[in-house]
């Protein structure tokens, strides 16, 4: 080999092999002096033995993984050995290249060997022995790795590179011993025995915009950001589609367009710098390895193409491949390996080896991006055959059912992929059964906003290609109505329903179970709507005809039961709905379990009741109880846990805990205007609380601060008349007296009454507790007789209807009592507590 030597500055350049230019210093090895003594210009020229190529000026990002690969190989011990390994195209060779320049003044030796060919790590090895001065001339590779590695074992400022390997058997003999450092970058994982990994994923948005707007200077960080997103954030799609733009100019609008249009066509264009393939060049490439090496492999990975994005569980590729009728020719591969559990296995791991997918733990992932390519290379024909024949493998998935959470885990890792298949243009039946149980699942996890939009494209695309008497068109009506109800868009839902519910009654029959569910739902929207009477009937009426139809322990017909004790309770019937509450609670827990949602619901329904009635200690010991496990089965920002928590706000002032019942009060009440928005019904119902235990720990300007502005908000979202804006002009009253404005207060507390008379009615608890209320602000502005009148009135129905010891009797005699003392009666006044 013939080697021409140049003099230049303070070394000496070598030519070696084929053009690569390494430096060694005048002595032919390196500086064996501490990087403390030598010059500090040192820090800013090369390492004297180096043959990297030049930095990647527009470098972004990777702050993080960099800082990591520093701590590790500086932690000291024996030869620091790391391996980054990830997807084609994620960057890793270009994080090992940028780890080298920035900490090129650690070392005295940096070389890179190209490992993809395992076979021609020796001439390499050669070339650094060359370089080290160690070696005269190209040797055989036995001496050259003995020689190198005896030479390096002895000293501790170099970093060798193996970009590409393949497997550690490929690296291992080729590692030095020696306290330096050695980077690895591979698309497998099997690195465990022979280094430390460090996995690298997709650049985070905010790196991938970086990363655009470094290299294209007129792009805005909002084009940047929505270019990011359709490229998934890959680093070599990223330069890719930058070199392009910047190179011809196009638009970033009809770049993503064209994107969308020919995947295939436009990741062959554009020679990103740093890579030596184009994005669909190499996926190609590697596809046709792949095939070539293992046609089963080849064929999960079609399978996959046709999922979403997300991790596939290989249970799931196994289902697919078990109901997609193997005799597909582009899955006949699959039909030798499917019930062969370890050729399967290395089936499925040759799909990771060859970088076009990440395998780990029980799923395999693709890449967006890959996924199209990898899609555009089956023909149309065949392509739409495999699309219906995986449609089908997913409707025979069945998770369980969706209001379980011991099913959620498993709903998780299917949902992206049923989406992927595209349910809303589905000729499957059983697709579009899985798909509507996803709703519902969606729903019952507290995801309402994706909940909603999923359950109305398909309602309205169905409806377009069925018609909207179809059976699965009106369930999916069902699934946006309880979408929209937990999302508080009255004004959508009531049309919605009342169709809905008229045609299932025409076609399904009054008693079949669609109609019966879209009938509960109709209770619960009713009350929603303030109309708790309508609710109660409906409620009535759906609990037997789900027991007569389903059996009194039925699911459904134990949700009606605890919908009922509900109903009772808003419409004053506090006995008859503890009794019910307190049955329906003992049967869900025997036949759901305590920590089934419906079962939490149902303790959420008990609480109140005793708080209802007054036995404010079980009340509270169910409320935390109830709460706590809400918190651990569904996370604290649940709206359900949220619910819990409001409650338990109002249990904790009951028992005259003020400050605890403040502190629940404020935290829940600024967690569902952040979850559900601050005009959701929900948070400004726990807006009202808040006002009420404000009042209660004394800060009256606060109180009446914020009961004004809710009682404004619940006047324009639900309406004067509703019996929870009613509820809040009740706390508007109190609040007023609090601050002494009394005359006010007496005006909203008389309007507020007479509303309450003409929709609850002359008896009920809410009624005769406004009017004990309304007696003691007519006392504080010296109106005794009609005080007097007001709460005699009060007390006698209170009595009747609630009972002798209730809390409320017993405000409405303590109110009594102060009428009378103050008209100059016997009675003494009692400590009075403060209505709701």
């Amino acid at each position: 080999m013939t080697q021409r030597v140049l003099t230049e500055g303070h070394g000496t350049s070598v030519v070696v092999g084929s053009g690569v230019q390494v430096n060694i210093n005048t002595s032919g090895v390196p500086d064996p002096r501490p990087a403390t003594d030598r010059p500090a210009a040192a820090a800013d020229r090369p390492s004297p033995v180096w043959n990297l190529r030049p930095r990647d000026p527009n470098f972004a990002g990777r702050g993080s993984e960099l800082a990591e690969l520093r701590t590790r190989l500086s932690s000291g011990g024996a030869a620091g050995v790391q391996a980054i390994h990830g997807l084609g195209g994620v960057g890793k060779t270009q994080l090992a290249l940028e780890y080298a320049y920035r900490h090129r003044a650690d070392y005295d030796v940096v070389w890179w060997i190209s490992a993809e060919q395992s076979g021609a790590i020796g001439e390499q090895f050669s070339a650094l022995g060359i370089a080290l001065g160690v070696l005269d001339a190209q040797v055989d590779s036995v001496i050259a790795q003995s020689k190198v590695k005896e030479f390096l074992r002895s000293r501790d400022r170099w970093l060798l590179i193996f970009d590409n390997a393949e497997k550690p058997d490929d690296l291992r003999p080729w590692v030095p011993d020696g306290e330096g450092h050695v980077l690895v970058t591979s698309r497998t994982t099997a690195w465990g025995q022979l280094a430390r990994t460090l996995e690298l994923d997709v650049l985070p948005r905010t790196e991938a915009v970086e990363l655009l707007t470094l290299r294209l200077a007129r792009i805005s960080a909002m084009e940047a950001g929505h270019l990011a997103e359709d490229l998934g954030d890959l680093p070599l799609a990223l330069a890719q589609a930058a070199s392009y733009l910047a190179e011809f100019g196009m638009s970033v609008t009809e770049y993503r367009q064209v994107l969308r249009e020919e995947t295939l066509a436009v990741l062959d264009e554009g020679q990103p710098a740093g890579y030596p393939h184009s994005l669909a060049a190499a996926a190609t490439l590697s596809t046709a390895g792949l095939g070539a090496r293992d046609p089963a492999a080849l064929a999960v990975l079609h399978l996959c193409a046709f999922l979403a994005p997300e991790p596939v569980p290989t249970d799931l590729v196994i289902t697919i491949a078990r109901h997609a009728d193997l005799h597909l020719e582009i899955l006949a591969p699959l039909a030798q390996i499917v019930d062969k559990p370890l050729q399967r296995q290395r089936s499925i791991s040759a799909v990771g080896a060859s970088g076009l997918a990440r395998v780990e733990l029980g799923t395999i992932t693709l890449h967006r991006l890959v996924q199209a390519i990898v899609r555009d290379q089956i023909d149309p024909t065949v392509a739409a055959e495999l699309r219906v024949r995986i449609e089908a493998a997913l409707g025979t998935v069945d998770p369980g059912d969706p209001r379980d959470t011991a099913t959620w885990p498993q709903w998780s890792m299917i949902l992206p992929h049923l989406l992927a298949a595209d349910p809303a243009h589905t000729d499957n039946p059983d697709l579009r059964l899985r798909s509507r149980d996803a709703i519902v699942y969606l729903l019952c996890r507290g995801d309402s906003r994706p909940a909603q939009q999923l359950a109305d494209n398909l309602y309205q695309e169905w409806k377009k290609r069925y018609g909207p008497d179809h059976v699965d068109t009106l369930r999916a009506a069902t699934e946006l109505v309880w979408a929209y109800r937990d999302l508080g868009q009255f004004d959508r839902l009531r049309p919605l329903i009342d169709d809905t519910l008229t045609r299932q009654i025409s076609i399904l029959g009054h008693d079949h179970p669609d109609t019966l569910r879209t009938a509960s739902d109709l209770a619960v929207v009713q009350s929603a709507l303030g109309n708790h009477q309508r609710a109660l009937e409906i409620n009535e009426d759906v609990y037997g005809r789900r027991v007569r139809v389903l059996g009194e322990d039925h699911p459904d017909a134990l949700t009606s039961a605890s919908n009922l004790a509900g109903s009772l309770g808003r419409v004053g019937e506090f006995g008859r709905a503890l009794e019910v509450a307190e049955d329906v609670y003992g049967r869900l827990v025997r036949v759901l379990g305590e920590d089934h949602p419906d079962a939490l619901t149902s303790a959420s329904i008990l609480a109140g009741s005793l708080g209802r009635v007054g036995e404010f200690g079980r009340a509270l010991e169910v409320a935390e109880d109830v709460y706590g496990r809400r918190v651990r089965v569904l996370g604290e920002d649940h709206p359900d846990t949220l619910t819990c928590a409001s409650n338990l706000a109002v249990a904790l002032g009951d028992m005259g805990e003020f400050g605890r019942a403040l502190e629940v009060a404020e935290d829940v009440y600024g967690r569902r205007v952040r979850v559900l928005g601050e005009d959701h019904p929900g948070a400004l119902m726990s807006a009202g609380n808040l006002a009420i235990s404000l009042g209660r720990v004394g800060e009256f300007g606060r109180a009446l601060e914020v009961a004004e502005d809710v009682y404004g908000r619940l006047v324009r979202v639900l309406g004067e008349d509703h019996p929870d804006t009613l509820k809040c002009a009740s706390n508007l009253a109190v609040a007023l007296g609090g601050v002494g404005e009394f005359g006010r207060a007496l005006e909203v507390a008389e309007d507020m009454y007479r509303r309450r008379v003409r929709i609850l009615g002359d008896d009920h608890p809410d009624t005769l507790s406004g009017m004990v209320n309304l007696a003691q602000l007519l006392g504080r502005r010296g109106q005794l007789i009609s005080a007097r009148r007001f709460a005699e009135a009060a007390h006698r129905k209170l009595r009747t209807t609630l009972g002798q010891q209730h809390p409320y009797t017993e405000h409405a005699r303590t109110t009594l009592d102060q009428i009378a003392f103050a008209m100059g009666g016997r009675r003494t006044p009692r400590k009075t507590r403060r209505g709701r």
